[in-house]
């Protein structure tokens, strides 16, 4: 008798304990860790072997087998735990052979739900092979903790990889046990280590991740992405080699590929994979349930009605009528230094925005979604994007400037404002469209002056406060009526920051300029059609410098720091509620950060600077481009294929032009031409297709 059970087999050993089956007096089985004899006494295995049970009890008990009971019998602790009736992977792969199709796909989902769970528990597992995986009749089962840590929020992903600090000869000559890392504690076998545990560093989720893709590997060709004779060996490829995804085919093959990446900060995260997978027709109901629940931040339970979610109260119900504007205090403009990129060599400080219209195929405003579907009459897969005019384009002059810039008829992006520096006045003065086509019309006494995407409202924000408020006025071009809308009161300012995809909806960004950056305490949302603000204020740290965009969807809310070489691109409800974030991100604008379909968004690479450009999918957040460019300021879209930023042109390298790139960073074509000596600039360009 064990823990008032009895026993009734051997289930397996490891290094600190054995696992015995275990029967109860109703003729239930369960699983006992027993730590071994020779470590009875030994106060340090003691330890962390009811760490083990402590560590286990806070992940959710549908991904791991629960613990019931500890206890110490013969001066040895014992930890009885749910028994998972079936067979390890590495047992079902040795029986059955490689596992491929749908079953690959919905193992890929349960057991990245499982680590997902583990993760958000603050535990990394640090021991994930297919040794601890169980396949139950209710899914895959996670165990093992033996080796886990707690991380509790602090991410140790971010240490730079340096493969050179491997030392092959100790592998070589013997210094390495299969079963224990460089490090001081064991963590796993060489085959299904990160290189950043090889390495002796902490390891973080990340590394969770590296084992969950090897594991997969595995799973599909029953030997493993870097197999090879000898621990050593392993280690090596580990290191050094690319991995063998033998067996693997898309989607599954790209989501593996990634979190086998060297670097720990360039995998994604378990809900990231999650979402991915999940887009892909053979996920079952039952991996779809719970990765669902797992990536909306609750656990799966019975199913319920919907819930529906309140509407957003406005602040104030009435219309606001027109009126005349009376001397007061000046509402303070927005400081531009973060996010105008300053001046190079000539002293042209050039900065280029792009106004994307998305299209409202794709539930991306912050909820994970279990299917992969399409809005009636919106088609499910990407738009084509229209070939790059580069023949035929219209040359014109930027009123108030020495640029000039090139249209076609038939262009999709659009020119629609632009807002030129003015040193003897020390402000700038806004240049905005009639219509999508239109005359430019220049606006000197507002701070913000933006074109709706279907050119039909005018927002201009003025630079003092009305009756206490910083207020924007709206101008109805086919009405010809203007409404002002109050939107906080002084001190605050808020300043316009982006339209909505269908033009019913404003959003700016509600702060105070504190020196040369803007400290930012929330947004609001201005509904065009009611004439009522929203005002949402965020209980978030990290909001200097930030700035706000709708989501692709357009029900939500994006933050992002245009100065921040590594960070979270933050989602939020229309109420300031953090939905989800995409970690590990680079500098971004996020009033325009996804691309037109709204499929994916584009900061610098993390950790970089401008003359990067990564591209991420924007449900999963996993990297879909990388490379190099010549760009001086942070790239936004022309289409989906394409960017725009500012450069320096080939011809001597005088002046700066706004240029279409590709993804390999060459350009395409010239948006706008600035020569040496022009005024600083920047040009906004709105997706009108």
């Amino acid at each position: 008798m064990l823990g008032g059970y009895a026993i009734r087999g051997r289930l397996g050993e490891g290094e600190r304990g054995v696992v015995y089956l275990g029967a109860g007096d109703d003729g239930g089985q369960v699983a006992i860790k027993w730590l071994r004899p020779h470590l009875a006494g030994d106060p340090v295995a003691a330890r962390r072997f009811t760490r083990e049970a402590a560590l286990a009890r806070r992940v959710a008990p549908f991904c791991t087998a629960k613990v019931l009971a500890t206890g110490v019998h013969e001066d040895r602790p014992y930890i009885v735990s749910e028994y998972v009736d079936g067979p390890s992977l590495r047992q079902a792969v040795a029986r059955d052979g490689p596992w491929a199709g749908s079953g690959l796909h919905r193992l890929a989902i349960g057991t990245a739900t499982a680590l997902a769970a583990i993760h958000q528990a603050g535990i990394v597992h640090r021991a994930f092979d297919p040794d601890n995986v169980l396949l139950g009749g209710e899914g895959p089962r996670v165990i093992d903790f033996g080796r886990a840590q707690a991380f509790d929020g602090q991410m140790f992903d971010g240490q730079a990889f340096d493969a050179q600090t491997f030392d092959v000869n100790a592998f070589e000559a013997g210094a390495f046990d299969a079963d224990v890392a460089i490090g001081a504690e064991p963590v796993g076998v060489p085959a299904f280590m990160a290189p950043e545990q090889l390495l002796g560093r902490a390891a973080g989720p990340a590394a969770d991740m590296f084992a969950w893709a090897s594991t997969l590997v595995f799973a599909a060709d029953g030997v493993g992405p870097f197999a090879a004779g000898s621990a050593p060996e392993i280690a090596r490829r580990v290191l050094y080699d690319e991995p063998v995804l033998t067996g693997l085919t898309e989607p599954l093959r790209g989501v593996v590929a990634i979190c086998l990446a060297k670097d720990p900060a360039r995998r994604p995260t378990a809900e990231q994979v999650i979402l991915r997978l999940m887009e892909h027709p053979a996920s079952g109901q039952r991996e779809r349930e719970r990765a669902a629940a797992l990536v909306s931040g609750h656990r799966p339970g019975p199913p319920v009605e919907p819930v529906r979610e309140k509407a957003a109260e406005p602040v104030r119900e009435k219309a606001a009528e027109p009126v005349r504007e009376k001397a007061g205090e000046s509402v303070r403009e927005k400081r531009r230094s973060g996010w105008v990129v300053g001046a190079v060599a000539v002293g042209v400080a050039l900065v280029t925005t792009v106004a994307v219209v998305l299209v409202s195929g794709n539930d991306l405003d912050g909820r994970p979604r279990v299917r992969s579907t399409a809005l009636t009459g919106t088609p499910a897969g990407s738009p084509t994007p229209t070939p790059v005019r580069t023949a035929n384009l219209v040359s014109s002059p930027l009123p108030g400037t020495d640029a000039t810039f090139f249209e076609h008829p038939s262009d999709t992006a659009r020119l629609t404002t632009y807002s030129v520096y003015s040193a003897k006045a020390k402000q700038w003065v806004y240049y905005t469209r009639d219509s999508l086509s239109g005359k430019f019309r220049k606006y000197a006494d507002v701070w913000e002056s933006v074109l709706s995407p279907d050119g039909r409202y005018l927002a201009r924000r003025g630079k003092r406060y009305r009756n206490g408020y910083d207020s924007v006025k709206i101008t109805d071009k086919m009405t010809g009526r203007t409404s002002t809308v109050d939107v906080v009161r002084r001190p605050l300012s808020a300043y316009v920051q982006a339209w909505s995809r269908d033009s019913r909806r404003l959003l700016l960004n509600v702060g105070t300029p504190i020196k040369d950056s803007w400290q930012s305490t929330g947004f609001a949302i201005v509904d065009v059609t009611r004439r009522t603000a929203t005002v949402a204020a965020l209980r978030e740290s990290r909001l200097s410098d930030i700035r706000y965009g709708f989501a692709p969807s357009g029900g939500g809310v994006v933050a992002l720091a245009v100065g921040a070489r590594r960070q979270a691109l933050r989602f939020f409800d229309g109420d300031g509620r953090r939905l989800r974030s995409i970690p590990d991100v680079g500098a971004g604008v996020a009033d325009y950060l996804f691309s037109p379909s709204g499929k994916k968004f584009v900061t610098n690479c993390p950790g970089l600077a401008t003359g990067t450009a990564c591209v991420y999918d924007s449900l999963s957040g996993l990297e879909l481009e990388r490379f190099d460019n010549r760009c001086t300021n942070l790239a936004n879209w022309y289409d989906d294929d394409h960017l725009i930023c500012w450069v320096r042109p080939d011809t001597g390298g005088q002046g700066h032009q706004a240029q279409v790139v590709d993804f390999t960073g060459n350009p395409v074509r010239v948006l706008v031409d600035a020569p040496t000596g022009a005024a600083d600039l920047s040009v906004t360009y709105t997706y009108t297709d």
